[in-house]
Protein backbone atom coordinates (compact mmCIF):
# COMPACT_ATOMS: atom_id res chain seq x y z
CA UNK A 1 0.00 0.00 0.00
CA UNK A 2 3.08 2.14 0.90
CA UNK A 3 4.44 1.84 -2.69
CA UNK A 4 1.05 2.41 -4.08
CA UNK A 5 0.22 5.85 -1.83
CA UNK A 6 3.83 6.93 -3.33
CA UNK A 7 2.96 6.02 -7.01
CA UNK A 8 -0.61 8.10 -6.93
CA UNK A 9 1.01 11.14 -5.50
CA UNK A 10 3.95 11.18 -8.52
CA UNK A 11 1.26 10.70 -10.93
CA UNK A 12 -0.78 13.21 -9.53
CA UNK A 13 2.61 16.03 -9.51
CA UNK A 14 2.82 15.13 -13.06
CA UNK A 15 1.84 18.17 -14.97
CA UNK A 16 -1.50 17.54 -17.34
CA UNK A 17 -1.18 18.69 -21.13
CA UNK A 18 -3.69 20.69 -21.91
CA UNK A 19 -3.17 20.45 -25.55
CA UNK A 20 -6.70 21.31 -27.44
CA UNK A 21 -8.58 19.89 -30.29
CA UNK A 22 -9.07 22.05 -33.01
CA UNK A 23 -11.87 21.59 -35.75
CA UNK A 24 -10.23 22.10 -38.62
CA UNK A 25 -13.07 21.05 -41.38
CA UNK A 26 -15.97 23.53 -40.01
CA UNK A 27 -16.17 27.05 -41.54
CA UNK A 28 -18.96 29.51 -42.02
CA UNK A 29 -18.26 32.59 -45.22
CA UNK A 30 -20.96 35.67 -45.25
CA UNK A 31 -22.74 34.99 -48.32
CA UNK A 32 -22.22 38.23 -50.95
CA UNK A 33 -25.60 38.12 -52.60
CA UNK A 34 -24.81 40.51 -54.59
CA UNK A 35 -21.90 38.96 -56.48
CA UNK A 36 -22.39 36.36 -59.21
CA UNK A 37 -22.21 32.55 -58.51
CA UNK A 38 -22.03 33.78 -54.93
CA UNK A 39 -22.76 30.12 -53.89
CA UNK A 40 -19.84 29.00 -55.73
CA UNK A 41 -17.30 31.82 -54.04
CA UNK A 42 -18.54 31.02 -50.33
CA UNK A 43 -17.82 27.52 -50.68
CA UNK A 44 -14.20 28.54 -52.11
CA UNK A 45 -14.16 30.65 -49.91
CA UNK A 46 -14.34 28.46 -46.93
CA UNK A 47 -12.06 25.69 -48.40
CA UNK A 48 -9.49 28.19 -48.71
CA UNK A 49 -9.88 28.93 -44.77
CA UNK A 50 -10.03 24.99 -44.10
CA UNK A 51 -6.61 24.54 -46.13
CA UNK A 52 -5.21 27.65 -44.07
CA UNK A 53 -5.91 25.93 -40.75
CA UNK A 54 -5.39 22.84 -41.60
CA UNK A 55 -2.03 23.30 -43.03
CA UNK A 56 -0.90 25.90 -40.68
CA UNK A 57 0.58 27.95 -43.76
CA UNK A 58 -1.02 31.27 -44.39
CA UNK A 59 -0.01 31.21 -47.92
CA UNK A 60 -1.24 27.94 -49.02
CA UNK A 61 -4.41 29.16 -51.03
CA UNK A 62 -1.92 30.32 -53.63
CA UNK A 63 -0.53 27.01 -54.35
CA UNK A 64 -1.44 25.46 -57.80
CA UNK A 65 -3.06 22.41 -56.84
CA UNK A 66 -5.11 24.46 -54.53
CA UNK A 67 -6.16 26.99 -57.06
CA UNK A 68 -7.42 24.00 -58.93
CA UNK A 69 -9.38 22.58 -56.58
CA UNK A 70 -11.24 25.69 -55.14
CA UNK A 71 -12.84 25.40 -58.52
CA UNK A 72 -13.84 21.96 -57.02
CA UNK A 73 -15.30 21.93 -53.79
CA UNK A 74 -18.07 19.51 -54.49
CA UNK A 75 -15.61 16.70 -54.01
CA UNK A 76 -14.39 18.13 -49.75
CA UNK A 77 -17.42 19.83 -49.04
CA UNK A 78 -19.87 17.31 -46.92
CA UNK A 79 -22.40 19.23 -45.52
CA UNK A 80 -23.64 22.65 -45.74
CA UNK A 81 -26.10 24.97 -44.67
CA UNK A 82 -27.29 28.40 -44.41
CA UNK A 83 -28.19 30.64 -41.42
CA UNK A 84 -29.52 34.31 -40.86
CA UNK A 85 -26.92 36.40 -38.67
CA UNK A 86 -28.35 40.09 -38.06
CA UNK A 87 -28.55 41.29 -41.43
CA UNK A 88 -26.28 39.21 -43.29
CA UNK A 89 -27.22 35.29 -44.64
CA UNK A 90 -24.33 32.78 -43.75
CA UNK A 91 -23.16 29.79 -45.24
CA UNK A 92 -22.12 26.97 -42.93
CA UNK A 93 -19.92 24.70 -44.32
CA UNK A 94 -18.19 21.40 -43.21
CA UNK A 95 -15.44 19.53 -45.21
CA UNK A 96 -14.18 15.83 -45.27
CA UNK A 97 -10.82 15.92 -43.26
CA UNK A 98 -9.66 12.58 -45.31
CA UNK A 99 -10.18 14.90 -48.96
CA UNK A 100 -8.71 18.03 -47.07
CA UNK A 101 -5.47 16.00 -45.99
CA UNK A 102 -5.16 14.31 -49.20
CA UNK A 103 -5.31 17.34 -50.77
CA UNK A 104 -1.94 18.74 -48.87
CA UNK A 105 -0.20 15.73 -49.58
CA UNK A 106 -0.93 16.05 -53.19
CA UNK A 107 -0.04 19.77 -53.11
CA UNK A 108 3.28 19.30 -50.95
CA UNK A 109 1.48 21.05 -48.14
CA UNK A 110 2.17 20.63 -44.87
CA UNK A 111 -0.26 19.17 -41.88
CA UNK A 112 -0.39 20.81 -38.31
CA UNK A 113 -2.17 18.09 -36.46
CA UNK A 114 -5.92 19.01 -35.04
CA UNK A 115 -4.25 18.78 -31.13
CA UNK A 116 -2.55 21.99 -30.92
CA UNK A 117 -0.92 24.21 -27.68
CA UNK A 118 -3.46 26.20 -25.75
CA UNK A 119 -2.17 30.10 -25.01
CA UNK A 120 -3.37 32.26 -22.12
CA UNK A 121 -3.90 35.39 -22.99
CA UNK A 122 -2.83 37.97 -20.21
CA UNK A 123 -4.00 41.12 -22.38
CA UNK A 124 -3.16 44.82 -20.91
CA UNK A 125 -4.58 47.57 -22.65
CA UNK A 126 -3.54 51.28 -22.05
CA UNK A 127 -5.69 53.98 -23.19
CA UNK A 128 -4.95 57.70 -22.09
CA UNK A 129 -2.54 56.69 -19.97
CA UNK A 130 -4.88 54.19 -17.94
CA UNK A 131 -4.28 50.59 -17.94
CA UNK A 132 -6.58 47.71 -17.93
CA UNK A 133 -6.43 43.78 -18.22
CA UNK A 134 -8.88 42.21 -20.95
CA UNK A 135 -11.27 39.65 -19.04
CA UNK A 136 -12.81 36.89 -21.22
CA UNK A 137 -16.37 38.67 -21.32
CA UNK A 138 -14.79 42.27 -21.94
CA UNK A 139 -16.27 44.43 -24.75
CA UNK A 140 -12.50 45.24 -26.29
CA UNK A 141 -11.90 45.56 -30.37
CA UNK A 142 -8.53 44.36 -29.86
CA UNK A 143 -9.79 41.25 -28.37
CA UNK A 144 -12.03 40.44 -30.70
CA UNK A 145 -9.63 41.10 -33.41
CA UNK A 146 -7.13 39.11 -31.65
CA UNK A 147 -9.92 36.34 -31.44
CA UNK A 148 -11.10 36.14 -34.86
CA UNK A 149 -6.99 35.80 -36.50
CA UNK A 150 -6.72 33.09 -34.22
CA UNK A 151 -10.00 31.60 -34.78
CA UNK A 152 -8.70 31.71 -38.92
CA UNK A 153 -5.22 29.78 -37.97
CA UNK A 154 -6.80 27.50 -35.40
CA UNK A 155 -4.65 28.63 -32.71
CA UNK A 156 -6.40 28.04 -29.96
CA UNK A 157 -6.34 30.72 -26.83
CA UNK A 158 -7.99 31.06 -23.72
CA UNK A 159 -8.81 34.22 -22.02
CA UNK A 160 -8.90 34.78 -17.92
CA UNK A 161 -12.16 34.77 -16.91
CA UNK A 162 -11.98 37.76 -14.77
CA UNK A 163 -13.14 36.87 -11.32
CA UNK A 164 -12.37 37.32 -7.80
CA UNK A 165 -9.52 35.50 -7.74
CA UNK A 166 -7.73 36.34 -11.09
CA UNK A 167 -8.42 40.14 -9.63
CA UNK A 168 -6.99 39.52 -6.67
CA UNK A 169 -4.09 37.14 -8.16
CA UNK A 170 -2.64 39.35 -11.39
CA UNK A 171 -1.60 42.80 -11.09
CA UNK A 172 -1.29 44.79 -14.15
CA UNK A 173 2.03 46.40 -12.89
CA UNK A 174 3.41 42.80 -13.07
CA UNK A 175 2.07 41.83 -16.09
CA UNK A 176 3.41 45.10 -17.84
CA UNK A 177 6.67 45.13 -16.29
CA UNK A 178 6.67 41.30 -17.31
CA UNK A 179 7.98 39.73 -14.04
CA UNK A 180 7.76 36.23 -14.42
CA UNK A 181 7.39 34.57 -10.89
CA UNK A 182 3.84 36.80 -10.29
CA UNK A 183 2.69 35.69 -13.88
CA UNK A 184 3.39 32.40 -13.40
CA UNK A 185 1.18 32.19 -9.83
CA UNK A 186 -1.80 34.05 -11.87
CA UNK A 187 -1.86 31.22 -14.52
CA UNK A 188 -1.44 28.07 -12.81
CA UNK A 189 -4.95 27.84 -12.40
CA UNK A 190 -5.56 27.58 -15.97
CA UNK A 191 -4.58 24.08 -17.42
CA UNK A 192 -2.71 26.13 -20.65
CA UNK A 193 0.33 24.82 -23.10
CA UNK A 194 1.93 28.23 -22.84
CA UNK A 195 1.30 32.17 -21.11
CA UNK A 196 1.37 35.20 -23.76
CA UNK A 197 1.39 38.60 -22.31
CA UNK A 198 -0.01 41.33 -24.63
CA UNK A 199 0.64 44.95 -24.33
CA UNK A 200 -1.17 47.30 -26.06
CA UNK A 201 -0.50 51.00 -26.96
CA UNK A 202 -3.15 52.43 -29.25
CA UNK A 203 -2.17 50.68 -32.28
CA UNK A 204 1.65 49.01 -31.79
CA UNK A 205 1.52 45.64 -29.43
CA UNK A 206 4.40 44.02 -27.67
CA UNK A 207 4.05 40.62 -26.72
CA UNK A 208 6.15 37.62 -24.99
CA UNK A 209 5.45 34.20 -25.19
CA UNK A 210 6.28 31.78 -22.66
CA UNK A 211 6.29 28.70 -24.52
CA UNK A 212 5.63 26.21 -21.49
CA UNK A 213 3.40 25.17 -18.91
CA UNK A 214 2.60 27.81 -15.90
CA UNK A 215 4.33 26.14 -13.14
CA UNK A 216 7.06 25.43 -14.92
CA UNK A 217 7.80 28.93 -15.70
CA UNK A 218 9.74 29.04 -12.23
CA UNK A 219 11.13 25.39 -11.63
CA UNK A 220 12.60 25.32 -15.08
CA UNK A 221 12.26 28.57 -17.01
CA UNK A 222 13.07 28.68 -20.81
CA UNK A 223 13.72 32.20 -22.76
CA UNK A 224 10.71 33.51 -23.59
CA UNK A 225 9.43 34.64 -27.13
CA UNK A 226 9.63 38.50 -27.99
CA UNK A 227 7.76 40.04 -30.73
CA UNK A 228 6.05 43.43 -31.88
CA UNK A 229 3.28 44.64 -33.93
CA UNK A 230 1.47 47.82 -35.22
CA UNK A 231 -0.56 48.98 -37.60
CA UNK A 232 -4.61 48.39 -38.32
CA UNK A 233 -4.05 44.72 -38.32
CA UNK A 234 -1.46 44.46 -35.48
CA UNK A 235 -3.20 41.66 -34.24
CA UNK A 236 -3.10 39.75 -37.18
CA UNK A 237 0.25 40.08 -37.62
CA UNK A 238 0.90 38.61 -33.87
CA UNK A 239 -1.16 35.96 -34.62
CA UNK A 240 0.11 34.98 -37.44
CA UNK A 241 3.65 34.94 -36.10
CA UNK A 242 2.46 32.64 -33.03
CA UNK A 243 0.95 30.76 -35.65
CA UNK A 244 3.55 30.11 -37.96
CA UNK A 245 5.95 29.67 -34.62
CA UNK A 246 3.92 26.53 -33.48
CA UNK A 247 3.05 24.99 -37.18
CA UNK A 248 6.90 25.11 -37.53
CA UNK A 249 7.47 23.21 -34.45
CA UNK A 250 4.83 20.64 -35.59
CA UNK A 251 3.21 20.33 -39.17
CA UNK A 252 4.49 17.22 -40.95
CA UNK A 253 4.40 17.21 -44.99
CA UNK A 254 2.77 13.52 -45.62
CA UNK A 255 5.17 12.06 -48.55
CA UNK A 256 2.50 9.64 -49.40
CA UNK A 257 1.01 8.14 -52.57
CA UNK A 258 -2.08 10.13 -53.98
CA UNK A 259 -5.36 8.57 -53.51
CA UNK A 260 -6.13 9.04 -56.79
CA UNK A 261 -3.75 8.37 -59.45
CA UNK A 262 -3.45 6.83 -62.95
CA UNK A 263 -0.68 5.93 -65.39
CA UNK A 264 -0.93 7.92 -68.80
CA UNK A 265 1.08 6.64 -71.71
CA UNK A 266 1.51 8.90 -74.88
CA UNK A 267 2.92 7.92 -78.02
CA UNK A 268 4.55 8.66 -80.46
CA UNK A 269 6.58 11.57 -78.60
CA UNK A 270 9.60 12.48 -81.15
CA UNK A 271 11.44 14.76 -79.09
CA UNK A 272 12.03 17.23 -76.33
CA UNK A 273 10.20 19.62 -77.52
CA UNK A 274 7.55 17.52 -77.58
CA UNK A 275 7.75 15.97 -74.31
CA UNK A 276 7.89 19.42 -72.90
CA UNK A 277 5.12 20.60 -74.68
CA UNK A 278 2.88 17.87 -73.66
CA UNK A 279 3.85 17.69 -69.81
CA UNK A 280 2.78 21.82 -69.84
CA UNK A 281 -0.55 20.96 -71.10
CA UNK A 282 -1.21 18.03 -68.53
CA UNK A 283 -0.58 20.43 -65.57
CA UNK A 284 -2.60 22.77 -66.84
CA UNK A 285 -6.01 20.63 -66.73
CA UNK A 286 -8.09 21.53 -63.53
CA UNK A 287 -7.98 17.51 -62.47
CA UNK A 288 -4.23 17.13 -62.03
CA UNK A 289 -2.38 17.56 -59.15
CA UNK A 290 0.89 16.64 -60.68
CA UNK A 291 2.86 14.74 -62.57
CA UNK A 292 5.47 12.04 -62.06
CA UNK A 293 7.76 10.72 -65.29
CA UNK A 294 7.58 6.71 -64.66
CA UNK A 295 8.80 5.21 -67.54
CA UNK A 296 10.49 6.86 -71.49
CA UNK A 297 10.53 3.90 -73.74
CA UNK A 298 11.15 4.45 -77.50
CA UNK A 299 9.17 7.03 -78.27
CA UNK A 300 6.40 6.23 -75.61
CA UNK A 301 6.32 8.59 -72.22
CA UNK A 302 4.21 7.02 -69.29
CA UNK A 303 3.45 9.54 -66.29
CA UNK A 304 1.74 8.48 -63.35
CA UNK A 305 -0.84 11.21 -62.75
CA UNK A 306 -2.01 12.57 -59.23
CA UNK A 307 -5.73 13.02 -59.71
CA UNK A 308 -7.71 16.13 -58.10
CA UNK A 309 -10.97 14.20 -59.49
CA UNK A 310 -11.64 11.04 -61.08
CA UNK A 311 -10.07 8.79 -63.72
CA UNK A 312 -12.98 9.53 -66.11
CA UNK A 313 -12.43 13.15 -65.59
CA UNK A 314 -9.22 13.38 -66.27
CA UNK A 315 -9.47 11.06 -69.21
CA UNK A 316 -12.10 13.72 -70.89
CA UNK A 317 -9.91 16.73 -69.89
CA UNK A 318 -6.74 14.94 -71.60
CA UNK A 319 -9.01 14.38 -74.77
CA UNK A 320 -9.87 17.68 -75.07
CA UNK A 321 -6.31 19.02 -75.74
CA UNK A 322 -5.81 19.15 -79.47
CA UNK A 323 -3.23 17.03 -80.43
CA UNK A 324 -4.44 13.87 -77.67
CA UNK A 325 -6.34 11.33 -79.11
CA UNK A 326 -7.29 8.00 -77.71
CA UNK A 327 -5.56 4.53 -78.67
CA UNK A 328 -6.02 0.83 -78.18
CA UNK A 329 -4.11 -0.84 -75.29
CA UNK A 330 -1.35 -2.59 -76.88
CA UNK A 331 -1.19 -6.35 -77.16
CA UNK A 332 -0.12 -8.59 -74.26
CA UNK A 333 3.36 -9.87 -74.95
CA UNK A 334 4.09 -13.32 -75.83
CA UNK A 335 4.92 -14.71 -72.28
CA UNK A 336 4.41 -18.32 -72.75
CA UNK A 337 7.12 -20.70 -73.55
CA UNK A 338 7.84 -21.80 -76.76
CA UNK A 339 7.71 -25.86 -76.84
CA UNK A 340 10.84 -28.09 -77.11
CA UNK A 341 10.76 -30.13 -80.29
CA UNK A 342 12.84 -33.47 -80.13
CA UNK A 343 13.98 -34.86 -83.46
CA UNK A 344 12.18 -38.44 -83.48
CA UNK A 345 13.99 -41.67 -84.36
CA UNK A 346 13.51 -43.66 -87.37
CA UNK A 347 11.71 -46.56 -87.23
CA UNK A 348 13.60 -50.20 -88.64
CA UNK A 349 11.88 -50.53 -91.58
CA UNK A 350 11.75 -46.56 -92.57
CA UNK A 351 13.23 -46.26 -96.49
CA UNK A 352 14.59 -43.13 -97.83
CA UNK A 353 12.31 -42.10 -101.30
CA UNK A 354 13.46 -40.47 -104.06
CA UNK A 355 11.70 -37.41 -102.88
CA UNK A 356 10.82 -35.47 -99.56
CA UNK A 357 8.16 -33.08 -99.32
CA UNK A 358 8.37 -29.68 -97.20
CA UNK A 359 5.94 -26.84 -96.57
CA UNK A 360 3.72 -29.30 -98.92
CA UNK A 361 5.88 -28.87 -102.11
CA UNK A 362 7.73 -31.84 -103.52
CA UNK A 363 11.79 -31.25 -103.90
CA UNK A 364 14.29 -34.07 -105.51
CA UNK A 365 16.06 -36.51 -102.87
CA UNK A 366 19.88 -36.08 -103.30
CA UNK A 367 20.90 -38.87 -104.73
CA UNK A 368 22.83 -40.99 -102.55
CA UNK A 369 26.77 -42.43 -102.24
CA UNK A 370 27.52 -45.31 -102.71
CA UNK A 371 28.67 -46.40 -99.26
CA UNK A 372 25.80 -46.88 -96.37
CA UNK A 373 25.37 -44.30 -94.09
CA UNK A 374 25.16 -45.25 -90.65
CA UNK A 375 22.28 -43.11 -88.16
CA UNK A 376 25.27 -41.63 -86.11
CA UNK A 377 26.61 -39.84 -89.28
CA UNK A 378 23.61 -37.73 -89.56
CA UNK A 379 23.64 -34.83 -88.37
CA UNK A 380 20.31 -33.38 -86.38
CA UNK A 381 17.94 -31.32 -88.12
CA UNK A 382 16.70 -29.78 -85.15
CA UNK A 383 19.46 -28.39 -82.72
CA UNK A 384 19.86 -26.18 -80.21
CA UNK A 385 21.12 -22.85 -81.07
CA UNK A 386 24.28 -21.61 -80.17
CA UNK A 387 23.89 -18.20 -77.60
CA UNK A 388 26.57 -16.10 -76.99
CA UNK A 389 27.40 -15.78 -73.27
CA UNK A 390 26.49 -12.41 -71.86
CA UNK A 391 25.89 -10.89 -68.58
CA UNK A 392 22.18 -10.94 -67.66
CA UNK A 393 20.41 -7.45 -67.78
CA UNK A 394 19.21 -5.70 -64.93
CA UNK A 395 15.03 -6.19 -64.35
CA UNK A 396 13.11 -3.77 -65.31
CA UNK A 397 11.45 -2.04 -62.39
CA UNK A 398 7.64 -2.67 -61.77
CA UNK A 399 5.18 -0.02 -62.60
CA UNK A 400 3.11 0.91 -60.09
CA UNK A 401 -0.36 -1.38 -60.14
CA UNK A 402 -2.59 1.39 -61.35
CA UNK A 403 -5.15 1.35 -64.50
CA UNK A 404 -3.06 2.87 -67.79
CA UNK A 405 -4.71 5.15 -69.89
CA UNK A 406 -3.60 4.94 -73.71
CA UNK A 407 -3.19 8.18 -75.63
CA UNK A 408 -1.33 9.17 -79.10
CA UNK A 409 0.06 12.86 -79.34
CA UNK A 410 0.48 14.22 -82.71
CA UNK A 411 1.89 18.05 -82.58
Amino acid sequence: MRYLAWLMMGLMSLPAFALTKVNLYQTEVVLDQQQDNADAAARAAGLQQVIIRASGNKDAASNSVVQKALGRTSQYLNQISYAQQDDAKVVRMGFSAPNVRALLTQAQLPFWPQERANLLVWLVEESDYDRSISWEHSDSALLKHIRLAAAARGLPLTLPVGDFDDITGAQISDLWGGFSRPISQASQRYATDAVLVVRAQGSDLRWTLYDQQAESMISAPKTPLNGQASGADAATQMVDELSDYYAKQNAVVVNGESSQAVLAAFKPIDGAIAFFTLEEQLQRLSSVASLDIVKIQGDEVTFKVNLLTSEAEFEQEALRIGAVGKREAPPAPLGAPVPEVTPQPLSDDASVTDEAEIDGAAVPAQESSADPISPTDITPVLAEPTVAQAPLAEPEPLLPALPVLYFSWQQ
